[in-house]
């Protein structure tokens, strides 16, 4: 028989740690900080933590950049500026050892002089460049506050747009307008806490008098929106985001036969799609049937976009997966179409261009075969037939991040490289497999030393998330290389159903009613661990954040067994009350409503904090969260680390009071968090 869903929390003896801020909670919260750090800041402690901000804020590292007309835009941490420079410089400085950096914004300068603590949470430049809207958040959080900011002056525009704090996504129409979707009342937000509506804003009238000229309903997840201002193909496609996964797409067009017209693009609810000029290229997250073919789950298929408005439905199919080749993003140039592919969950990039023949596919050249490789529009968005350059990105678990710029003609060039942060001597990378309980082959990478040579079982870490069709991918690994690699451990990824390592699939494979597969899968790879003779239980932790808080969460209760540790990062463990805690509504397709009695008959399977049970034998837990995190409530991870001392299990728990869900909001706080969890692990599974 179901148990009755206890979403009201009327029986829950924690829910008083869900008010964010209230005494009684935040006296619980310090007193348990306070344990903590009793427990685990030893001079082991101190020194990696002096090892990671000497990371964070190396003078060497990769100041990464994007292009927005003539300039490259860069933000920039180090020790003397933590919370940031927003600075610009151009090609040709930056292609020198020493580039000459324009400071926009100092953010540490503006928060002494209005004391509050601002975080840059990005900038949109004007059409003339000579604007921009930057974004501030306080804290880490994801509701920001904008203003309008004069770029030649360097100062914020005293009567320009300024738009309260709230989750709002905004952008230039032209250089007197906003489009903007702003959540600042509940009659403009959406059950989950996004924006419902979708307003025109013009220069020098007030804001609560802006058009609306989109909304969703109230129950939708959100009304999205991008503009495009291309010259010859400007116009707006709009998002009626019902959930996660689903949507309802219209686009607006400024030229050509259905200019002035709004309409539903007639497409699948689960699609991803774009549009930068000329052509709709959409890509279905489950097979598609259109006119007289088929597009299977994961392909790329082109059409004229105004031949579709008009009713065609001859597409082209000009991607189709494989078994282990995905599709993970594409981009639009005058080149062609650039796709980013995982092939085996290691990085590819193809140049698709068409031809008298058809479209052919090509490997753009000058890259290596073992690692991930990103590419990104490098400027271009002011060119009516498209950009021609391209960023790429190349990073591997021992392989420094580089950076190199590619023309659509021979070779990229090379353009900036990250310092090593280890020593990479006798690290060893290699992809091995477990098998799940259904036969599946579920793949996962070990890094450490010598992994030839055989040895002792070691202390190990297993990383895992699997969820929202998110790829966990190779990528230099320097704070875990210096702070765990180097002392000869080991550290596992895996690649479990959930991401989006092999396609939409294998997305699909791991939600809502299925969730627990992506627990199970995890669930082998720390089985087939401990049979390589690599470790044992004993020696072996979990770690993950977010979604992967609730996997490493599930490890605990269901698997606890296989583990000697788990490291639980801002956590989604409370499923019967997550709908209710900030963002929570949002995510319901990806694990189901605790208000429909069939959806919660197995959510409450793999509900964390409802499964903790009394006489278990539960490894020790390292739970932390962030004040400031408005996407996962901070009480997840406070009623699982009260709930598991009440009944006397070994629970450790850290907050810190400003990051928002990143925890990324200056240097010291990444590195608090990453020194507090490896001196976790050095006093369960490591030797302390």
């Amino acid at each position: 028989m179901t148990a009755p869903n206890p979403a009201d929390g009327s029986n829950d003896p924690y829910v008083w740690l869900e008010e964010i801020e209230g005494e009684k909670a935040v006296a619980w919260v310090e007193a348990q900080n306070a344990r903590t750090d009793g427990f685990l800041c030893d001079d082991s402690y101190k020194r990696d933590f002096d090892a990671v901000m000497k990371i964070l804020d190396a003078d060497d590292r990769i100041p990464f950049v994007g292009k927005s007309g003539d300039y490259l835009y860069n933000f920039w941490k180090d020790a003397a500026h933590p919370r940031g420079l927003w600075r610009r410089t151009v090609l040709e400085s930056y292609k020198t050892d020493t580039p000459e950096w324009d400071v926009l914004l100092d953010i540490d300068a503006l928060n002494q002089a209005e004391g509050i603590s601002w975080a840059f949470a990005g900038a949109a430049r004007s059409p003339d460049k000579t604007r921009a809207l930057i974004s501030l958040s306080f804290n880490g959080t994801d509701a920001i506050e904008i203003r309008e900011f004069d770029i030649p002056s360097k100062s914020f525009v005293a009567d320009g747009f300024i738009i309260p704090k709230a989750k709002t996504q905004v952008s230039w129409v032209d250089q007197d307008t906003l489009l903007l979707g702003s959540a600042q009342t509940p009659e403009d937000s959406t059950e989950a806490g996004y924006t419902r509506t979708v307003r025109k804003w013009t220069r020098g009238t007030p804001l609560a008098a802006a058009e609306t000229v989109f909304e969703v309903e109230k129950r939708d997840v959100a009304a999205w929106f991008g503009v495009n201002r291309r010259p010859s193909h400007e116009g707006v496609m709009y998002w009626r985001a019902l959930d996660f996964t689903r949507s309802h797409i219209f686009v607006e067009r400024k030229h050509g036969p259905h200019a002035g017209k709004r309409l539903r693009l007639e497409l699948p609810e689960e699609i991803s799609v774009s549009a930068e000029a000329n052509d709709l290229l959409v890509s279905p997250k489950q097979d598609w049937t259109v006119g007289d073919q088929t597009i299977p789950t994961g392909a790329l298929a082109v059409i004229d976009l105004d031949h579709f408005l008009s009713g065609a439905r001859d597409f082209e199919i000009v991607f189709m997966p494989t078994p282990t080749r995905a599709l993970q993003s594409w981009s639009e140039t005058r080149h062609g179409i650039v796709l980013e592919i995982l092939d085996n969950v290691r990085g590819r990039l193809a140049l698709l261009q068409r031809s008298e023949a058809g479209w052919r596919e090509t490997a753009l050249p000058g890259l290596p075969d073992n690692a991930t490789i990103s590419a990104q529009n490098f400027g271009g968005e002011d060119d009516p037939d498209l950009g021609t350059d391209m960023l790429f990105t190349v990073t591997g678990f021992d392989r420094p991040t580089t950076t190199a710029l590619w023309t659509g003609h021979g070779a990229p060039e090379p353009l900036k490289s990250s310092p090593p942060n280890f020593d990479p001597e006798g690290i060893e990378v290699q992809q091995r497999h477990a098998v799940a309980a259904d036969g599946t082959r579920i793949p996962y990478f070990l890094i450490g030393k010598n992994l030839s040579a055989g040895a002792p079982p070691r202390p190990t870490i297993l990383y895992g998330y699997g969820g929202f069709e998110i790829s966990l991918t190779p990528a230099y690994m320097g704070i875990a290389g210096k702070l765990w690699l180097e002392q000869g451990h080991l550290y596992a990824i895996a690649n479990i159903r959930g991401g989006g390592e092999f396609g939409p699939a294998w997305h699909l494979a791991s939600r809502k009613i299925t969730k627990h597969v992506a627990h199970d899968d995890f669930a082998a790879v720390a089985r087939d661990l401990a049979a390589s003779g690599i470790t044992t239980a004993q020696k072996l932790a979990c770690h993950g954040g977010s979604n992967g808080g609730l996997l490493v969460g599930n490890m605990l209760t269901r698997y606890p067994e296989l583990f000697g540790a788990v490291w639980c990062s801002v956590p989604l463990l409370d499923m019967a009350r997550y709908t209710k805690l900030l963002a929570g509504a949002s995510w319901i397709a990806e694990y189901g409503d605790p208000e429909i009695p069939d959806e919660w008959a197995y959510l409450q399977k793999y509900s964390p904090y409802h499964l903790i049970a009394p006489g278990k034998t539960y490894p020790p837990i390292f739970i932390t969260t962030n004040r400031t995190d408005d996407r996962v409530h901070p009480g997840h991870a406070r009623k699982m680390a009260a709930k598991l001392e009440e009944l006397g299990y070994p629970v450790w728990f850290n907050e810190t009071v400003a990051g928002g869900h990143s925890g990324a909001v200056d240097n010291t706080k990444q590195a608090q968090s990453q020194a507090l969890g490896f001196a976790f692990l050095r006093r369960t599974i490591g030797a302390a």
